[in-house]
């Protein structure tokens, strides 16, 4: 999934940017309406849902540096969140801003690593 990152005093790369739904590209399974993202600017996370937040479980990815979160039962990935984003960008963001989190359709778990909120 690419995305544009929040951007100016509301995180790196200029002016801020109204909060709206972004979406998938090549054949992703969202579309822009049921993709939502938010900037929290007090703890310099991004949060990104596909559809309505709901409970999930979150399960940290060390390869990509952020937590996926799953349904419970599918473990269907129903979004992400990237803490201490302004770093994460800085190492994974494109030089135009963008940067692109590319997460399977399913998600393969270890029950001892994922989390239940």
């Amino acid at each position: 999934m690419a995305t544009n990152p929040p951007t100016g005093e509301h995180g790196p790369g200029g002016p801020a940017e109204p909060p709206g739904p972004a979406g998938a590209e090549a054949g992703g399974t969202h579309t822009p309406a049921d993709t939502f993202t938010r900037y929290d600017e007090d703890k310099d996370a991004y949060h990104c849902s596909y559809g309505p937040p709901t409970a999930a479980l979150a399960v940290w990815d060390p390869e990509r540096e952020l937590i996926v979160r799953l349904d419970r039962n599918t473990h269907a990935v129903v979004g992400f969140s990237i803490p201490n984003f302004t770093h994460w960008h800085s190492t994974h963001g494109g030089e135009d801003g963008t940067f692109e989190v590319d997460l399977p359709p399913t998600y393969p778990i270890d029950p001892d690593t994922a989390s239940a909120p």
